[in-house]
Order: C-alpha cells, then structure tokens, then sequence
C-alpha cells in the first residue's frame, strides 16, 4: 500500500479506526521483526506459531501513538499493510473485501490489486483467526460502506 504524508493524515483523521477494531494475529516471523527492531513486546502466543498483539488499557492496539499514527509503521504485520484490504475464508475458498474508509479513496485500482494479490500470501489460519471476533466488533466495520473485490 501507498505510504505518503496525505495517506498517513487520512489515518489520523480516522483517529486509527483500523488500530482500535481488531487487532490482527501475527506470525512468528513478524513478531521478531518487531522485536528486533527494538519495539517492546507485546505478544501472547496463541498457537501454531501465531501471536497475537494484546491490547492496551484503551482496548486498541499498544503499538498505535497518541497522534494516531503507528509506531511500528517500518515492520508492522502484513495485515496491517493491506488495510483497508481483508481476506476472508467462505466454504474454504478465499475472498477479499475492501472496507471505505478515509484512505480507500486515496488508493488507486491498482494498489488494490496489489494489495489483494499480497494477501493471497496470506496464510489461512491467520485469515480465519481476524474473524475469530465477537459478532459486536464486526458489526463496527459496518461504521464504512465495504466491498467484496
């Protein structure tokens, strides 16, 4: 996905929507560059060399600044690169939805096509666990209009 000051003010405008609904499981792989990149620690293993990020006392992401930008922007989880994109699994086949938020208008069509083929790459026991939500937090998403793609 782009990354640009305007992309970058849309999010805050936003006040991190994205960063405050659900936070995405990582892999292994992603968690070390995190932490190697010197960022705390914020993991709690969850199985099948998957992590998840736990939340802050604010119930939103711990990695997600007060000026509601990312402080892990340079590593953070491929799910979070592609937002606004999201794959999805239905009847074991793959599926992607972009969800219209403030930065979807920014994206041209071939960062969603770019977007989409990147979470192709994706590995469906990730996908599945995003969903893996309280029918409460899904319903937030419907705050934007989204698209199957």
């Amino acid at each position: 996905m782009p990354l640009s000051t305007e992309f970058l003010k849309r999010c805050k405008e936003c006040k991190g929507f994205c960063c405050t609904l659900v936070i995405p499981p990582v892999t292994e792989q992603e968690k070390e560059k995190i932490l190697k990149a010197g960022f705390e620690d914020h993991f709690k293993y969850i199985g099948n060399g998957i992590y998840k990020i736990t939340k802050d006392k604010n119930k939103s992401c711990p990695y997600l600044q007060k000026d509601w930008t990312c402080e892990i922007q340079s590593v953070k989880p491929d799910l979070c690169k592609l937002w606004p994109i999201i794959p999805y699994i239905k009847n074991n086949k793959r599926g992607f939805i972009v969800i219209k938020c403030p930065i979807y208008s920014y994206l041209s069509k071939e960062d969603i096509i770019q977007a989409k083929k990147e979470a192709e790459a994706i590995s469906d026991i990730v996908v599945e666990l995003i969903w893996d939500i309280p029918e409460k937090i899904k319903n937030k998403y419907k705050q934007f209009e989204y698209e199957k793609i």
